[in-house]
């Protein structure tokens, strides 16, 4: 044998209900079972009169739809038949009676009968063998044709095949879903073959795309998709499914939450600038953070309205397709395990200046204001000795509370904070997975564990996650098959107690000394240190979902589907704060209460969420004469959602050891939340091809929501796409070796939002559990008059257009992808016109406001094989930017929208640059031109800001456009050029992946003491960078500072006012949030298969791979470019980025 390797309630006004649509559906379906021909079993009523065999044959095939190949070398033209009656027989007892005396053999494949002699030891004309995939499987269910004609053929369970050849040279075209489909060349004498499949290449056009509701050959898209390989998804040391797409698609921004890198994070994401995606995952509303990445199969990423407009209003902003991994009929039974473990390590964390040179840079900032030094030359002392001989104490009694130990104004420790409470963290991952399938069903099930140990090093910061997935199809009949797909995922999230609040943590540390004394004398922690909070309190929360859907697909007729599927999900949450009184020991011994943990409470609430969704949709598809391809689906959707919250809060816990509400005796408060809303669609989609070189697609869904009064309620959202495959033209041949494929595509769509607070059309009472006011002794209940309501409010919507451009060159080596595109946002809620202020009540917003975002998305990529060595280049890169282009603003108020303004705009004033010499600073201080910032006395080393309008004043006028004073737009915060490049390469066993990603350019406004460093509250910590500060006197008592006219940052003062006037938002002190990262590099080798077959593996793989290793950035020191912004108190104050080290394995059996 020749073995040959290739490469809530809701209707419309006057519309049916969604039970009877879905009955009807399902009605239609039953309705056309008795027509089901495809069964071989069909009992016919036929009488044929003067013909022939072969004209018998054909008219039953028509009429039967079950394919019959044969060859003309059977004769069957010259067998005529006089009279033929057939009276309640099935097809193949017709076939039977007439071809048996004919010596014609009936062979029964899976997609129909072949006809041979039976005299022929192999029938000429018939090839058979098996498809295989690359460990020499079989592939059930591949399809085999003919090039030139009709002949057609699939592939049993084992891979076997069966088809008549040609009676000259043809090609035979063999395709699977996930492999390349592969040409080979045949004629009448071919021997029987094994034909072996290799995975498909990523970005061929020959690929399927799965789209929403179907699939879609890549060659044919017009909409804007993207297809990301499951594989660089996989081995990466990353806890979710967010954090492994970073940089995996152009044109798709991540962003982490404003906690940072905080154990479990999860980055929010936007396509093309605006919102978040709809997320469905196997047909269903999800979380892709929610699935683990060793179970993903493939993602597509919907990027513009015609690709995302058949899911209407729950996809205003682009839609992720996530498919995960299926077993496969017939194939035995495989298990897959993988594990790594992983150290993380935070890469931009700072150091704390040691405590003398602190104390003696804040005692210069008091000398600043002429006020009192604020560490005295006696603890100054204390610091240099401690310094010397760290066994000594770093603390002495308060003098003016003998009792307790003196605080951070008299301490004498010398302690880097940063590292006392921010250390190491690890985390781990398995999955374990078993698929497999018979004749008739297939299954996968898998089961992963992920955990992630924080980098604080008090208290409980840790999260966990445990995902099950289970997945089961059932072919009941040619014609009629069943699915399950069954996903379970529980998180837990703990967090220590830090003030209650876990958004603190960093906060906390960089308002903390570092003279401040981390143990008494008598070896407990002090208070300021917040070590005693956080290891007596805790917080924790689980999140739990069980998502099922069942799923069943009808072929009434060949070539018509008709599917059915039901999903619910029911997501738990369960949140617990334990708040405790923590101690502190006092200079004799004896333990006190810390009041700030006074009094302790335990808080819980728990909440229910009931989902659910049906989908009813048939698609139709129709061939005329092999050019003109015909497609069109049609559905109804329905979902709703009911989510319920109780929770309760109680005080004064009497028995810290058991925290529950009946061990609280304090002031107790329960309260509740309801909410829930549904969705009706009707949606439907047209394709048309010639060829498949003329493309043309249209979309159009019908959507109503409770969201909205009755009369806003519904919307239609269409969009229509074209596209031309100029390769397939016959001038193209000419640059076909060097330009092999082409594509042009444009795209129009309209897509709704309904992504709005529920009940704004309502009058809602308040009812509060406390007046501010004693009535009768205690503060009754209360409530206030409701809001303005305006019962106009309606669907936000957005018009996109796409215009895009794909090709491939040298062998689809070298391929290029281009969009460009703009989005227009109508109908966004402003502000109202406003009304007298005697109206006391708040005018409520309007659908009034509109948006305008153009951009282009960029891809290339390289692949090729030398030898055994194959390589691959891939680069992304994107662009976008937002203007207003219609806002309720008639002052042009500069603090809110206005028409023409770019989102992300900072303004601020030009910086001339620090004053230098004392002749500038009497100028500005006898013109008064900066006194309008600020009243103060002007020195040097503070700011001195450029008079852009030369009226001799800076100021910010009226905050106008038409009068913004000396300000100007100096700056933008949405990220420019996000680019991504991906290196990778193997030899043999050996592989490597090198991923680089970034921003070409962001600037940052950055707030707070992480930046600036010294404050007017003395609230505050230093690192080395902050001592680049104005200096022209050195200090009289302190040696080591010296002067520093040329310095960064300005003179640091105790004053508020002081201290704000240099702070203003100004060109000087702007941050570039421009970086590159190299974000994730790994190594692999894969054992020989040699070796591992004797222990019973087909496969395993080592590997070693790191996150964030390396980043280049112009940001100040301590922030990192990518989490610069985010902080709940101040800019940069959340969880380092970390590199992250690990080392696994996988194997399968």
């Amino acid at each position: 044998m020749q073995r040959i390797k290739l490469r809530k309630k809701l209707k419309e006004p006057g519309g049916p209900s969604a039970l009877s649509v879905a009955l009807s559906l399902l009605l239609v379906f039953f309705m056309t079972m008795p027509a089901m021909a495809q069964s071989l079993e069909k009992r016919l009523n036929l009488v044929y009169r003067n013909t022939t065999i072969h004209e018998v044959i054909v008219d039953l095939q028509k009429k039967t739809g079950v394919d019959i190949a044969f060859t003309e070398k059977l004769g069957l033209k010259n067998r005529k038949v006089d009279k033929l009656l057939i009276k309640d027989e099935s097809l193949e007892q017709v076939l039977h009676r007439i071809l048996d005396p004919l010596e014609v053999k009936i062979i029964k494949g899976t997609n129909g009968l072949v006809l041979i002699k039976k005299d022929q030891e192999k029938a000429p004309g018939i090839l058979s063998g098996k498809v295989l995939d690359s460990d020499g499987a079989g592939i059930p269910g591949a399809s085999l044709r003919l090039k030139q004609g009709k002949v057609s053929a699939v592939s049993d369970s084992n891979g076997a095949f069966r088809i008549s050849a040609p009676s000259a040279q043809d090609t035979l075209l063999i395709s699977y879903l996930g492999y390349a489909t592969e040409e080979l060349a045949i004629n009448p004498s071919s021997e029987n073959l094994n034909i072996i499949l290799s995975t498909a290449k990523a970005n061929t056009l020959t690929e399927l795309v799965v789209v929403g509701y179907g699939t879609q050959k890549k060659a044919n898209l017009t909409g804007s998709v993207e297809v990301i390989d499951a594989g660089k998804l996989k081995n990466r040391p990353v806890v979710n499914v967010s954090q492994a797409m970073q940089g995996t698609v152009s044109g798709v921004q991540f962003n982490y939450g404003s906690m940072g890198y905080e154990p479990g994070a999860k980055m929010g994401i936007q396509i093309r600038g605006q919102g978040s995606p709809f997320v469905v995952i196997d047909g269903t509303v999800g979380d892709l953070n929610d699935v683990d990445p060793n179970d993903i199969e493939s993602i597509s990423v919907l990027k513009d309205a015609a690709a995302s407009a058949i899911y209407g209003a729950r996809a205003p902003y682009g839609v992720v397709l996530i498919t995960t991994k299926s077993g496969s009929l017939g194939k035995k039974v495989a298990v897959n395990f993988s594990t790594n473990s992983a150290l993380s390590t935070p890469i931009d964390k700072p150091h704390t200046l040691d405590a003398y040179t602190f104390v003696k840079a804040m005692n210069e900032m008091h000398d600043n204001q002429s006020v009192a030094r604020l560490f005295t030359e006696e603890t100054v002392d204390r610091i240099i000795k401690y310094m010397k001989d760290p066994s000594g104490p770093q603390t002495i009694p308060d003098p003016g509370n003998p009792k307790n130990w003196a605080t951070y104004l008299l301490s004498n420790g010398n302690n880097d904070w940063m590292d006392i409470h921010f250390g190491n963290g690890n985390r781990t991952q398995q999955n374990l997975s078993v698929a497999g399938g018979g004749d008739n069903s297939s299954y996968f099930i898998s089961a992963g564990h992920t955990y992630e140990k924080g980098i604080m090093k008090f208290g409980k910061d840790d999260y966990r996650r445990i995902n099950l997935n289970s997945k089961l199809e059932v072919k009941l009949s040619d014609w009629w098959k069943f699915s399950s797909n069954t996903r379970l995922v529980q998180s837990d999230r703990n967090k220590p107690g830090i003030d209650g609040d876990y958004a603190l943590a960093l906060h906390h540390v960089l308002r903390t000394h570092p003279n401040q004394w981390l143990v008494s004398p008598n070896g407990h922690y002090s208070n300021l240190s917040r070590i005693p909070a956080m290891l007596a309190s805790s917080e924790g929360t689980t999140e739990r979902s069980l998502t099922q859907r069942f799923a069943t697909e009808f072929k009434p007729l060949k070539n018509w589907d008709i599917n059915v599927d039901y999903s619910i999900d029911l997501p738990y949450t369960d949140y617990e704060k334990r708040y405790l009184t923590a101690y502190e020991d006092r200079v004799d011994g004896s333990m006190s209460a810390i009041q700030a943990t006074v009094p302790s409470y335990i808080t819980k609430e728990k909440s229910n969420t009931f989902y659910n969704s049906l989908n009813v949709y048939t698609t139709y598809r129709y061939d005329l004469k092999e050019d003109h391809h015909f497609s069109l689906m049609a559905g109804y959707q329905q979902e709703s959602s009911r989510r319920d919250l109780l929770g309760g809060l109680k005080r004064e816990l009497i028995a810290p050891s058991v925290p529950s509400m009946t061990t609280a005796i304090g002031e107790m408060r329960a309260y509740d939340e309801m909410s829930h809303w549904a969705t009706m669609g009707y949606f439907a989609r047209f394709n048309y091809s010639y060829r498949d070189k003329y493309l043309l697609e249209i979309n159009g869904r019908n959507d109503g929501t409770s969201i909205f009064a009755k009369k806003k309620r519904w919307g239609y959202f269409p969009s229509l796409s074209a596209g031309w495959n100029l390769h397939k033209e016959n001038f193209w041949t000419r640059v076909s070796p060097y330009v092999n494929t082409m594509k042009i595509r444009a795209s129009w769509g309209r897509l709704g939002n309904q992504r709005v607070a529920a009940y704004q059309d309502l009058p809602l009472l308040a009812i509060e559990p406390s007046l501010n006011w004693i009535l009768n002794g205690g503060r009754p209940a209360y409530t206030t008059g409701p809001n303005l309501i305006n019962p106009n409010l309606t669907w936000e919507s957005s018009e996109s257009t796409d215009l895009g451009i794909e090709m491939s060159f040298l062998k689809q080596r070298l391929n290029f992808v281009l969009d460009v595109y703009q989005r227009m946002t109508f109908n966004r809620l402003g502000p109202a016109k406003a009304l007298p202020a005697v109206l006391g009540a708040t005018v409520p917003k309007e659908n009034n406001s509109e948006l305008r975002t153009r951009g282009w998305d960029l891809s290339l990529s390289w692949k090729d094989k030398i030898g055994d060595f194959s390589y691959g280049i891939s680069a992304l890169l994107s662009d976008y930017q937002s203007v207003v282009t219609k806002y309720n603003n008639p002052t042009g108020i500069l603090s809110t929208d206005y028409v023409g303004k770019n989102i992300g705009e900072i303004w601020g004033y030009e910086t001339v640059g620090l004053i230098r010499t004392a002749e500038d600073a009497d100028r500005i201080n006898k013109s008064k031109s900066q006194s309008f910032i600020s009243a103060q006395t002007w020195r040097t080393g503070d700011v001195e800001y450029r008079d852009l309008n030369g009226d001799g004043k800076v100021n910010q006028g009226m905050g106008t456009l038409t009068d913004p004073g000396d300000r100007r737009i100096i700056g933008n915060s949405t990220p420019r050029y996000q680019y991504a490049l991906n290196l990778n390469a193997s030899y043999k066993n050996f592989d490597i992946s090198v991923f680089f990603q970034g921003i070409g350019k962001r600037d940052y406004w950055l707030s707070g003491n992480m930046f600036w460093g010294f404050n007017a509250w003395n609230q505050t910590s230093l690192f080395p960078h902050h001592l680049d500060y104005y200096r022209d006197t050195e200090g009289s008592t302190y040696s080591g500072l010296g002067i520093n006219t040329d310095a960064y940052y300005p003179r640091p003062y105790s004053d508020n006012a002081q201290y704000r006037k240099n702070q203003q938002n100004q060109t000087r002190y702007l941050q570039s949030g421009a970086y590159i990262r190299l974000k994730n590099l790994q190594l692999g080798y894969s054992l020989p298969k040699t070796w591992i077959s004797k222990i019973g593996l087909q496969k395993a793989r080592i590997f070693i791979s790191g996150e964030n290793l390396w980043t280049k950035s112009s940001i100040t020191k301590g922030f990192d470019p990518e989490t610069a912004s985010l902080g709940e108190y101040g800019s940069g104050k959340n969880m380092f980025v970390q590199a992250v080290y690990a080392a696994g394995l996988n194997v399968s059996f």
